[in-house]
């Protein structure tokens, strides 16, 4: 057993290397760009389509893949110590995301730390909740609020005292049934900018998980999942949705439902870099 899985993890990573380097050379090639720019949390995005967390890990492709028609690109999750290696990200126009790793180990002081080593290099935070490292702060609704606040209170320092706005966001699990309406709750009390709605029950992300989502019922379920925070932050939040997305069509539900941004991972693995061009080129509607 131990065998298969060392083999399953080894595949696992060639793949996700050899996507990232597909994507890396396509960033270099003479392309027209496609632009469908949005505005959202004060920040133009090129396109409302960006890179999730978890491909460009370490940001080796940085903001410049906006030659292949993404808006944004999340790096991470990044726990304290690479956040604090991070090196300057590589020129481009796309916007660059940082999602770090709320530890429940972690003291606030740690945590506002680990977000002030980000906010140099970040035209937007995300405080990622969807990790083991931080299943148990979401079973501590006192530290939890204690802790978005403070990392609240660190943000508006730093931007004030920066002169420029970088947006906090919060990372979400939402699945049938379990929709996150108060921790949405204290994200609109807290003055938080945005919430990052992660539709998939989280790793492994396998080949069969890929193919579930091409049944449109799930699709739908994503969408109403969406069009009911919508409903409740009125608003008050910039939503993004992260899962499943693999055509125009299932890009376009998510935008109708209520979301601003959305953000792919496995298609880039499964289509290849020039997916944003082939999502992005169907009319809107």
């Amino acid at each position: 057993m131990a065998e298969k899985f060392d083999l399953h993890a080894l595949r696992k990573h060639l793949t996700q290397r050899l996507a990232l380097g597909l994507v890396d050379m396509a960033c270099h090639m003479p392309t027209l760009a496609i632009s469908r720019p949005v505005t959202a949390m004060g920040l133009r995005f090129p396109s409302p389509l960006g890179i999730a967390a978890g491909f460009d890990h370490s940001g080796r492709l940085g903001r410049r893949v906006a030659a292949l028609g993404f808006g944004f690109n999340e790096i991470g999750s990044l726990t304290f110590d690479q956040v604090a290696s991070l090196a300057p990200a590589h020129h481009g126009d796309a916007r660059l995301g940082i999602n770090l790793t709320l530890d429940a180990s972690q003291s606030t002081a740690e945590a506002c730390s680990m977000l002030s080593n980000g906010w140099p290099h970040a035209d937007y935070l995300v405080l990622n909740l969807i990790g083991p490292a931080s299943a148990a702060l979401l079973q501590q609704d006192a530290r939890l609020r204690q802790l978005l606040t403070a990392l609240r209170q660190q943000q508006q320092h730093l931007n004030q005292a920066g002169n420029r706005r970088v947006p906090l966001v919060a990372k979400l699990r939402c699945l049938p049934g379990q929709i996150p309406f108060s921790l949405a709750g204290l994200l609109l009390e807290l003055g938080f900018d945005g919430l990052l709605v992660a539709h998939d029950p989280g790793p492994p992300a396998t080949r069969q998980r890929y193919h579930d989502w091409q049944d449109q019922r799930q699709q739908a379920q994503a969408c109403e999942q969406i069009e009911h925070l919508h409903s409740f932050c009125d608003g008050g939040l910039t939503l993004m949705s992260v899962g499943g997305i693999q055509s125009a069509a299932d890009l376009q539900g998510r935008l109708n439902a209520g979301a601003q941004l959305v953000q792919v991972h496995a298609a880039l693995l499964h289509q290849g870099p020039w997916l944003a061009r082939r999502l992005l080129r169907a009319p809107w509607k």
